[in-house]
């Protein structure tokens, strides 16, 4: 029996590219799709052996990594789930020379202790055949910490999401493409112009900015922050964007309309991104995520990137928070700690306004442990 393309796979994957997760639709045509370029982007071949632990209701790991080695004819080994403890036993067991990661997992794998063989007392980091990691998410501060410890040589990172009508992807086993999410060379730069755009973005509204004199929005400057579209059909949408799952209001709110002129139309991504006349694409922050203090913008990822690369921090987590008699939101930092010695909020304090613009140094500093500092003078109840 012929399958259209068009129709809706059997199950709906969940999507969180704005607000609570949903169920997205998903077509066959982009489920097919997305498991053909897979390998062909990534390297990934049929003698390989995929470790993946994901979630499958994603399709990261349902689509990416299981539809992927089915249609190949490769292996997968699926495992229960995810866990620090058991993951490179997994990756052992099943001699996988690929490993799938999705968001933090890799900051997660980082902070775990190192594991020793209970006989012998060798260092097992590097112990694997992994050749290639693939995944979404992977942050900058984390990348290279992460290849060198594990003796990984490739990171495929890529961009994308269910309900998304565009992707990027970076094949990256040197230090010119580190951290992006996408790269592209001037010919595959020249045919995206036509697809991509990275937008104005007006923070306080998290609106596309438009210009009073036409009304259409502006392309922001090679290396400038705006939000992420990808050009949709306005006469057929859902050849390329199908949705959310019986939730008309969530689906319509994804499609910006009159962008560049009338009646054209666009996917909102709801991301923050940076494309670098070196056809590199960086991840800034989710919309939502980035808030405004003492006039500018603070993004909440480039904060927490600059207080993880000190040692005595295992995760950063920055927001911002209303304070009275003060226009936009102070930011707030809650910290995972490694070290738990006297004065290290006080240095962290320092670390962060070496780091970082004025404007961006949280006030308010606190660990998990109760430990609290303050930003401004780098003192708290440690001393």
């Amino acid at each position: 029996m012929a399958v259209s393309l068009a129709l809706a796979a059997p199950a709906a994957l969940a999507g969180g590219t704005t607000g609570l997760p949903k169920p997205a639709v998903l077509a066959w045509g982009k489920a097919n799709f997305g498991s053909t370029i897979m390998p062909k982007w990534s390297g990934y071949k049929r003698p390989d052996v995929l470790y993946t632990c994901m979630p499958m209701y994603h399709s990261a790991a349902s689509v990416l990594a299981v539809l992927a080695a089915l249609n190949m004819g490769a292996t997968v080994c699926i495992g229960r789930k995810f866990s620090t403890k058991t993951f490179w036993e997994d990756v052992r067991t099943s001699k996988a020379n690929v490993i799938q990661y999705v968001g933090e997992v890799c900051r997660y794998l980082l902070s775990a202790p190192p594991q020793y063989d209970p006989v012998t007392g060798e260092n097992l980091d590097r112990k694997n055949d992994v050749r290639m990691a693939f995944g979404n998410g992977l942050r900058p501060d984390v990348w290279n910490k992460f290849k060198e410890r594990f003796g990984i040589k490739t990171i495929a990172e890529f961009y994308s999401a269910t309900e998304g009508a565009g992707a990027g992807w970076n094949y990256s086993n040197n230090d010119f493409s580190k951290g992006a999410v996408g790269r592209n060379g001037f010919i595959y730069w020249l045919l995206l112009r036509r697809g991509w755009a990275v937008v104005e973005l007006d923070v306080e509204t998290e609106q596309p900015h438009r210009s009073k004199t036409t009304g259409f929005c502006t392309r922001v400057p090679y290396g400038s922050p705006g939000e992420m579209l990808y050009k949709l059909n306005p006469e057929d949408i859902s050849s390329g964007y199908q949705g959310y799952f019986n939730n008309s209001s969530a689906s319509d709110s994804k499609i910006l309309r009159s962008v560049f002129e009338k009646d054209d139309a666009w996917f909102r991504t709801g991301d923050v991104m940076t494309w670098d006349n070196q056809g590199r694409v960086y991840f800034n922050d989710r919309i939502g995520d980035t808030f405004r203090w003492k006039s500018e913008n603070v993004s909440t990822n480039e904060v927490a990137e600059v207080l993880s690369a000190h040692p005595a921090i295992q995760e950063a987590n920055v927001y911002g928070v209303s304070l009275p008699h003060h226009d936009g939101r102070a930011g707030c930092v809650a910290l995972i700690l490694k070290d738990q010695s006297p004065g290290i909020m006080k240095e962290l304090a320092t670390h962060a306004k070496k780091g970082l613009p004025s404007y961006a140094v949280p006030l308010f500093f606190e660990s998990e442990e109760g430990r609290r500092g303050n930003g401004d003078y780098g003192y708290g109840q440690d001393g």
